[in-house]
């Protein structure tokens, strides 16, 4: 049930004046002032309830469209996230498939390099062994020799010759070289000579080559 404050606070009025104008003592008189006095204190304390009640409901309204905006401003953040996150996994994608490309790369351009490498020691190594009277029996690229993969394998009627072809050689490779060169041995009931080549050979790999009987070739 709502209450007409306007209509209520003219009938106190209307009331308290009546009171007053037929007040025959002063005690009436004084009960009406006091009636009076605790209609105005009424009226005061239902127009503050009613003020604060407008500034609550305004406040309320703003923290809702605040709320609105905030709720927008966050659905926004998310959908930019997700765009971010689309695009991330798209360029994860894109960087992978180019490093595949970049390892097929490097493994084409490894094996050119070795295999024009191989080719560079047979020549230098065919001269070399018919200046000492040594006759090629047999040349094998990529050769196999109890399990073990030989880059390349020189036959002469003499020695067994294994090769070893890196683009930077390391001392691990000296001393892959040194084991396929044993191998060979016991394989052919050759001598064998184990053979280093490579483009960017260390000073250290190559002192620790000559120590290991390993002959290095650089080109």
């Amino acid at each position: 049930m709502s209450v007409d404050l306007k209509t209520l606070e003219e009938v106190v009025e209307r009331a308290v004046k009546r009171a007053l104008a037929e007040a025959r003592s002063e005690e009436m008189r004084a009960v009406a002032e006091a009636l009076k006095a605790l209609a105005d204190y009424t009226k005061a304390g239902f127009t503050q309830v009613t003020t604060e009640l407008k500034e609550l409901k305004t406040g309320f309204v703003q923290v809702t469209t605040e709320l609105g905006e905030l709720k927008t401003q966050v659905a926004d953040l998310k959908t930019r996230v997700s765009a971010l996150e689309t695009r991330t996994a798209s360029l994860e994608n894109r960087v992978s498939n180019l490093e595949k490309r970049v390892s097929n790369v490097e493994d084409s351009l490894g094996s050119l390099t070795e295999a024009t490498l191989s080719r560079y020691v047979w020549e230098d190594l065919r001269e070399e062994v018919r200046a000492r009277g040594e006759v090629v029996l047999a040349r094998r690229r990529n050769a196999r020799v109890d399990g073990l993969d030989i880059d390349l394998l020189v036959e002469t009627d003499r020695a067994v010759y294994v090769v070893e072809v890196k683009t930077k050689p390391r001392r691990r490779d000296v001393d892959a070289v040194a084991r396929k060169a044993e191998a060979a041995r016991g394989a052919y009931g050759k001598p064998a000579v184990a053979i280093l080549a490579g483009v960017r050979i260390g000073d250290d790999v190559e002192k620790y080559a000559k120590g290991k009987g390993v002959l290095v070739y650089r080109y």
